[in-house]
Formats: C-alpha cells, sequence, structure tokens
C-alpha cells in the first residue's frame, strides 16, 4: 500500500511512469491510505466479531435446548414410565388380594401422570423432531389405561374376575408402551448427544475463533507499526536529516525525500523557505560588503577630513601667529603717522590715515580672535570647574561693558562640572558680551539659568535685547556669519562659532531656543554632569548675580540666587 496510485491528469513530481492507456498516475496521499487501512482493519475486526457472535449464539442454543428441553422431557419420560409401571402394579396387586390398600400404587401412579404428561407434550411441542415418538408414548399409554386399566379395575371393583383375556390385553398393551417408552428414550438420548456435540462444536469454535482474533489484533499492530514506519516516521526522520543539515550551515544543500504527498508538501515548504533564506543570506552578505566598503571609505574620508582640519587649524594658527608682527608693525606706523602729521596734510590724508588705523586693528582683532578659535580642542586639560567662579571671571572682564550699558546680570546656582576653565569663561564672555551689545533701548537684563535634564546640564542665556530670528538659528553659529553691518554692530562674527566650538569640545551642544514667549534671546547650552559631583542644587529665590567691586552693574543690589 506503500506504493498505491490513483489516476490523475498531470505529471508526478517523482517521474511516475504513465499507467497503460495513457493516463498518468499520482501516490494515494497519506489520508487516503490511513482511510483505507482502517476500514480494513474494522471490516476484519467486525466480520470476525460477527463470527464469534454467531457461534456463541449457536452454543447458547445447544446449550438451552439441553437443558431446558431434552432434559426436561427426558425426566418427564421417566416419570411417565414410572407412573405407568405403578398403576399396573396396583391393579394386578388389587387383583390377587381384593383389598383397596393395594390400589395405593395405582392412585399415586395416576397423580405422577397427571404432572408428568403436560410436560410431555410440552416438550412434543417445543421438539419437532421427538413429537412423533412422544405422541406415541402417549398413544400406547392412553390404550393401555382405556383398554386394560379401566375395564379391569371396573370389574373387580363389582367383584368379578377379569379372565385371562383382560390380563392378555393388558400385557400386550404395556409391552406396546415399553416399546414406545424405549423408543421415545433413544431418540430424547440421541437428541440429547446431538446438542452435546453441538455445544462442544461450538465451543472448539468459538475458542479458535478468539485466539484467531488475537493473533489477527497482533498481525494488524505489527502491520501498522510497519505502515507507521513507511509512511510516517522514516519519511519524518528523512527530513530532520535534512533539516539538520541546513541546521549545520549547509543551506545548500536541497530537501527532496519520497513520502506521502502531505509530507512531500512539508518538505517542498521547508525548502522554498530554506531558498529564501539563501536568498536574503545572499542579499544580507551583498549589503554587508557594500557598508563595509562605504564605512572603510567613510573612514578614509573622515581621516582625511581630519587630517585637512588639523591642517587647516595649524595653518590658521601659523598665520595668526606670523602675521601679528607684521600687522603690529603696520599699525604703529599708522598709528605714528596719525600723531605726526595730523592737521598738517589735507583733510583726505587726515581720513585715508583713519582708515588705515582702524583697518590694522580690526585685523588685529580678528587676526587675535581666529588664533583663539583655532587654539580650541588642541589640548585637553580638564579639571573639575566651578562655573559660579567661572561666571564672575567673565563679569569681571565685562566690568566696564555692564556698567556702561547699566546692564543687570542674574543667574541661577550654577553646579561643577569638568572642563577647561579658560574655555568656559570665554563661552559665558561670549554670550553675556552679545546680550549687552545686542540690547534694546531698555537697559539690558541678562539671566544665566540651569536645569538638569538625565545625565547633563542645559543652561541658558535669556536677555532683553533685539532678539534673533528662527530662520537663522543654525547660521549665527558659523565662523564670519553675521546678521547686521559692521557699522551698526562691531564684531569679527566669531563669537557664537567659538562658544560652540568649545561647547563641543566638552561633550555638549549649543542652540537658540525660539520656543520661548519672552522677548529678547535665549541660547541653550549643555554640559555633561560631573559624576563625582552628581547631587541637585537646592531651590532658593532669585537675587542678581554679583558683580566684583567697582565693576557691577550701576548701582544694582547684586546677590547670586539659587534655583
Amino acid at each position: 500500500m506503500g506504493n498505491d496510485y490513483v489516476n490523475s491528469g498531470t505529471e508526478p513530481r517523482d517521474g511516475t511512469v504513465p499507467a497503460a492507456g495513457g493516463i498518468l498516475t499520482r501516490p494515494w496521499s497519506l489520508r487516503r491510505r490511513v482511510t483505507v487501512l482502517l476500514i480494513s482493519v474494522g471490516v476484519v475486526l467486525i466480520a470476525s466479531m460477527a463470527t464469534i457472535v454467531i457461534t456463541a449464539l449457536e452454543a447458547r442454543e445447544a446449550v438451552v435446548r439441553q437443558v431446558e428441553q431434552l432434559t426436561p422431557a427426558q425426566s418427564a419420560l421417566h416419570q411417565t414410565m414410572a407412573a405407568y409401571y405403578n398403576q399396573d402394579s396396583g391393579i394386578r396387586s388389587y387383583a390377587e388380594t381384593r383389598e383397596l390398600d393395594s390400589l395405593e400404587p395405582y392412585e399415586q401412579g395416576r397423580r405422577t401422570l397427571e404432572e408428568s404428561l403436560p410436560q410431555l407434550e410440552q416438550a412434543a411441542r417445543d421438539n419437532p423432531a421427538i413429537d412423533s415418538e412422544i405422541e406415541a408414548l402417549l398413544a400406547a399409554g392412553e390404550a393401555w389405561s382405556t383398554e386394560y386399566a379401566a375395564p379391569v379395575l371396573d370389574r373387580l371393583r363389582e367383584g368379578e374376575d377379569p379372565g385371562p383375556a383382560a390380563n392378555q390385553i393388558g400385557d400386550e398393551r404395556f409391552t406396546y408402551l415399553r416399546e414406545a417408552s424405549s423408543s421415545a428414550q433413544g431418540r430424547i438420548s440421541a437428541e440429547l448427544q446431538e446438542a452435546q456435540d453441538d455445544l462442544a462444536s461450538a465451543t472448539q469454535q468459538l475458542a479458535a475463533l478468539l485466539m484467531l482474533v488475537g493473533v489477527v489484533i497482533v498481525v494488524l499492530c505489527g502491520f501498522l507499526w510497519v505502515m507507521l514506519q513507511h509512511w510516517v516516521l522514516r519519511p519524518l526522520d528523512e527530513l530532520g536529516r535534512h533539516l539538520q543539515q541546513v541546521s549545520d550551515g549547509y543551506y545548500t544543500h536541497r530537501i527532496e525525500l519520497e513520502a506521502p504527498p502531505e509530507i512531500e508538501r512539508v518538505a517542498r515548504n521547508v525548502d522554498a523557505m530554506r531558498e529564501r533564506i539563501v536568498h536574503e543570506l545572499d542579499e544580507v552578505g551583498t549589503a554587508r560588503r557594500t557598508l563595509q566598503e562605504q564605512s572603510e571609505l567613510l573612514e578614509r574620508q573622515t581621516e582625511e577630513l581630519r587630517r585637512s582640519n588639523l591642517e587647516l587649524e595649524q595653518f590658521a594658527y601659523v598665520a595668526s601667529h606670523d602675521l601679528q608682527e607684521p600687522l603690529r608693525k603696520v599699525a604703529s606706523f599708522c598709528q605714528l603717522l596719525k600723531r605726526r602729521y595730523h592737521g598738517q596734510l589735507d583733510e583726505r590724508a587726515d581720513s585715508y590715515i583713519d582708515f588705515a588705523v582702524e583697518g590694522a586693528k580690526r585685523m588685529q582683532t580678528l587676526i587675535n580672535d581666529l588664533l583663539a578659535f583655532s587654539r580650541v580642542g588642541r589640548t585637553k586639560n580638564f579639571t573639575t570647574v566651578d562655573l559660579n567662579s567661572v561666571l564672575d571671571d567673565a563679569l569681571a572682564s565685562l566690568g566696564s561693558a555692564l556698567e556702561e550699558a547699566e546692564a543687570v546680570v542674574t543667574g541661577d546656582q550654577l553646579p561643577e562640572v569638568q572642563g577647561d576653565r579658560t574655555l568656559l569663561t570665554q563661552v559665558f564672555f561670549n554670550l553675556i558680551g552679545n546680550a549687552v551689545k545686542f540690547r534694546g533701548e531698555e537697559p539690558a537684563r541678562v539671566h544665566i539659568s540651569v536645569r538638569r535634564e538625565g545625565t547633563e546640564w542645559v543652561f541658558c542665556c535669556a536677555d532683553n535685547g533685539i532678539g534673533i530670528e528662527p530662520q537663522y538659528a543654525e547660521r549665527i553659529f558659523v565662523i564670519f556669519q553675521r546678521l547686521h553691518t559692521r557699522d551698526k554692530y562691531g564684531g569679527t562674527g566669531i563669537g557664537l562659532a567659538m562658544c560652540k566650538k568649545i561647547v563641543e569640545f566638552h561633550g555638549g551642544r549649543i542652540w537658540l531656543d525660539h520656543e520661548s514667549d519672552e522677548p529678547g534671546t535665549r541660547i541653550c547650552w549643555s554640559l555633561p554632569v560631573d559624576t563625582d559631583k552628581d547631587d541637585d542644587l537646592p531651590e532658593e529665590e532669585a537675587s542678581p548675580l554679583t558683580a566684583p567691586p567697582g565693576r557691577g552693574s550701576a548701582g544694582a543690589d547684586t546677590r547670586r540666587f539659587r534655583d
């Protein structure tokens, strides 16, 4: 059954040879095989059980016939003949003695016949095989009673002698009765023997059938195990070996096996999944190689950019440093010309000298700023820095500008961070200086705030100045980018670029906060939290920051406050 086939109109995968007439075949499905096998087993078991039931019914019939029919008939026959013998003996004894007591056996025999004759009649009706013999026995008994017993008894009771003729008739009728009894007894014995033989045969057949059913069950179990091995377990083991090879890394190993269609379908689906995995692995490998090439290219470009930036910084540093000396000479001689010849030449010459002096000073300032910008990040000497003292240093450097602008600077209690004190002072100096420079019509008000967000401190410098439009949020941190003319606001355009470079050098970021509803400018920057000083700051009432004596806000009550 493992190679069973049915007709189909398509060619099978495994190249099955076409059957006669050109009709191709395909293997039976596992469901169909199991169904046919179970039906066959069921038919065999049902047939065996039906045979067992029939044999058991035959045995029961033999037992019933023997126990309930023939044995009672035999017993009734014996009682009937015993009754007739008692009657005959009683009549003969009464004829000799003429005593009524001698008739007791006769009366007892009559009572016995009243009980046994209905049993014989019932046995004759239940067993047609002994009906004729019983009828003959009953007829012989009736003839003996009517032709001999009753007439003789009547004569004896009348005191007459029955005579030899009556005795001869009695002997003849009793002989017929005994012969009928013997015939009936023989027939009943034969029927009993037949019933016993039928019972023995049915019992033997039943035992044989039970043994046969046991053998059939054992054989069917073995057959089912063999078919299970052939149809299910062996194909699954083979499929498992294929899958083991694939799981061991042999992804190109094809999964092919001969099995019932259901297992073959599973194998095809698994093989299709393997092919998809192989395809995806090829794509992943290609993407990995591409990514590796791009990573290597990016590393080379990064290294080239790092080298280029280093060279540019070196160039800027060298150029700025080397330009200091000739620029000082130009500025010195221009100032000397201005002092010596001012008013001696015409008005145009004086203006030219002024332009030269101003340009030399501006160039000197630009070179100094560029030199400072190029120095950021060249060395990293971080220590624990108290930003409160850093802010005090910045305010001390801005003292005259703050006093001139009547500016008030307030702030929160600032934390300690890891960094370069000089560079961090430059950040506060540039931001507060810009807030004072780009102030509005009202006196400048600057507030330095701080808050903690996770593992970093976020600082904000807010003022009430002219403000910055959101579209310039990125441009203001680019070196040499200015939003106003030099005539209106002085400067080199390096200040915020310097702050951005310093903050990023310390591992932070800086941005323009344009979401605030307050007027003016709000610039925020972040610095990593010092893990050695990882404590939150207590909150207190706000107050102005303390400026150094003689350099603070004009007439202001300057006190530092905590947030």
